[in-house]
């Protein structure tokens, strides 16, 4: 075999973990390049939606120890595109929700295009009824914001039946909309934010079901960018369709001793009951025991692939 570079990796585990990647070395040097990538300086980011969105508070507290500059796109696939192109260096997309789950296009969409998840942001996610100046809740007929946002507001929209529940691409966005409508019957759902920005009128304050309730983003980059201070990693992979499958793999994560954070399902679109399996662990790359696991992990899976070690959101 010819002689791997594993400049970073500790010295000890290179026969065994040769072995365990024997026929995916490339996936050794995903690694390797991850552990000599730093960070860009005065990135270019990437976020969907507009001004005054979650998505742009996300980036914004993020990358806030850097000279950042910021563009905006209309849909989460715009990001991807522009990522790839080279548009933007970063790409911050939400992945799931505290009390209505998972963004499921963002899963599907991150697995399409072959990033890499380089860190996450958590935001506190409070949700406002708002119109334009003059108007009040008996004028309302129609809401507008994101899926998710209307998930959030159930309770409350319940009690107001006679408000027709419109789905919009972003809740900041909806807030615009209504905006430039000028319709006093006409009402949004978004941030406190996004309300002043759009010069909006707040009609009913923290509407959503949950007052605990967060949205957690993912920085996405072309490239792994592993630090010492990385403590978690996410892979996706694809199992046999026999019995015990995904047990067996699963298995190894806990003979391993690794914590399993999450694990989230999506249909494999080639194959009718075939899944991708996203799973977040706690650990870091360089570990024996994390590099071990995954190794045998790849050797049982009919897909297999590393979307990113970083560093733990730690701040609620």
């Amino acid at each position: 075999m010819e002689d791997v570079n594993y400049k970073g990796i500790k010295k000890q585990l290179e026969i065994s973990i040769e072995k365990l990647y024997i026929d995916d070395l490339g996936l050794l040097a995903g690694i390797e390049k991850g552990l000599n990538t730093q960070k860009v300086e005065k990135p270019k980011v990437g976020y969907q939606g507009v001004r005054g969105s979650f998505s742009e508070e996300a980036a914004e507290s993020y990358f806030k120890e850097s000279e950042a500059s910021y563009s905006r796109y209309d849909e989460f696939e715009d990001v991807m595109e522009a990522l790839t192109k080279g548009d933007i260096d970063y790409g911050v997309l939400p992945i799931e929700n505290s009390y209505t789950g998972e963004v499921i296009d963002v899963y599907d969409l991150i697995r399409k295009y072959n990033l890499y998840i380089i860190g996450e942001e958590i935001v506190k996610v409070t949700h406002h009824l708002v119109g334009i100046e003059g108007s009040t809740l008996d004028d309302i007929g129609e809401v507008y914001t994101h899926p998710q946002a209307l998930g959030q507001c159930q309770k409350y929209l319940k009690n107001h039946p006679k408000i027709m529940q419109i789905p919009y691409a972003n809740t900041a966005m909806a807030a615009k909309y209504i905006s430039e409508l000028n319709d006093v019957s006409k009402a949004a759902i978004c941030s406190q934010r996004a309300a002043k920005l759009y010069n909006l009128h707040i009609l009913q304050e923290e509407i959503n079901t949950k007052s605990n309730n967060f949205t957690r983003f993912i920085i996405l980059s072309k490239t792994m960018q592993i630090t010492p201070e990385c403590d978690k990693v996410s892979i996706v992979f694809t199992t046999k369709h026999t019995s015990g499958a995904l047990y067996n793999i699963l298995s190894h994560f806990a003979y391993n001793g690794l914590n399993l954070l999450k694990i989230q399902s999506r249909p494999l679109r080639e194959k009718s009951w075939h899944y991708f399996f996203f799973v977040d662990l706690e650990g870091h790359l360089e570990d024996a025991n994390m590099l071990i696991a995954l190794g045998k992990v790849s050797k049982e899976s009919e897909y297999f692939s590393i979307l990113g070690s970083y560093k733990q959101y730690a701040k609620l």
